[in-house]
């Protein structure tokens, strides 16, 4: 796979990481017979959830950099560590799709789907369908993750985009007024579910939205100029 050597480091780290707790989660096979790797392409993911402090610590700062949309250099900092829990990868496959490696991140989530099949997995796996444009694989893995997590805002708000996408605006519009609610009212959500109430009926639903939540006229108008990417699409 072409982005084998970009992660040698820390794949390796992981590897020696899983042989030391006891676990058969090593990067390749050697074929006893030819010599070569028989599966370079399959990475040793771990599933384990269970962060130390000192990682915490490390994950954070890698999230803060991503927030402020440093991805390169949250990539490059993550490398540096031991893919030593699933967190570590979902970041790292996130991280590909961020800095346009979609056919890396589309491999590595699905083999974390594979081996662990998390909710965050099936997530961080619709969100790259969507950005490759495969609208109906994204929708598949965007609900089993909403099945396994029925509470999580991005997931619930991804799953929304996605059937605006497709056109479902009814049920878009459900999914993320659900979204917004869980994510305590973000303004970025709200722009979203204002675009499918717009287009699920018109000025008049979004009239009884806004006398339902107090979004002010300016979040309505920007919902609805939003919404016009979806229209041109349907």
């Amino acid at each position: 796979m072409k982005y084998w050597n970009a992660i040698v480091r820390p794949v390796q780290a992981a590897a020696l990481a899983t042989f030391v707790a006891g676990c058969a989660g090593l990067p390749a096979v050697e074929d006893e017979n030819t010599g070569t790797a028989s599966s370079q392409s399959s990475l040793p993911i771990v599933c384990s959830n269970n962060v130390t402090p000192e990682q915490r610590v490390e994950l954070d700062a890698i999230d803060d950099l991503m927030s402020r949309s440093e991805n390169y250099a949250a990539l490059a900092r993550l490398e540096t560590l031991a893919f030593s829990t699933q967190q570590h990868w979902l970041r790292w496959a996130e991280l590909m799709a961020k800095v346009e490696q979609t056919d890396q991140a589309e491999d590595a989530f699905e083999q974390i789907v594979a081996t662990c099949g998390s909710a965050e997995a099936y997530h961080g796996l619709g969100v790259v369908y969507l950005k490759l444009s495969r609208v109906q694989e994204g929708l598949e893995s965007l609900q089993q993750a909403k099945t396994l997590n029925a509470a999580s805002a991005p997931i619930r708000n991804d799953f929304g985009i996605a059937l605006l996408r497709s056109g479902h605006f009814g049920q878009a519009a459900f999914e993320l007024r659900t979204a917004y609610e869980l994510s305590g009212k973000q303004q970025s959500v709200a722009r979203s579910m204002i675009a499918a109430y717009y287009l699920r009926g018109g000025d008049q639903m979004v009239a009884q939205l806004q006398r339902e939540t107090g979004l002010s006229d300016q979040a309505i108008a920007s919902g609805i100029e939003f919404s016009r990417q979806f229209a041109e699409k349907s």
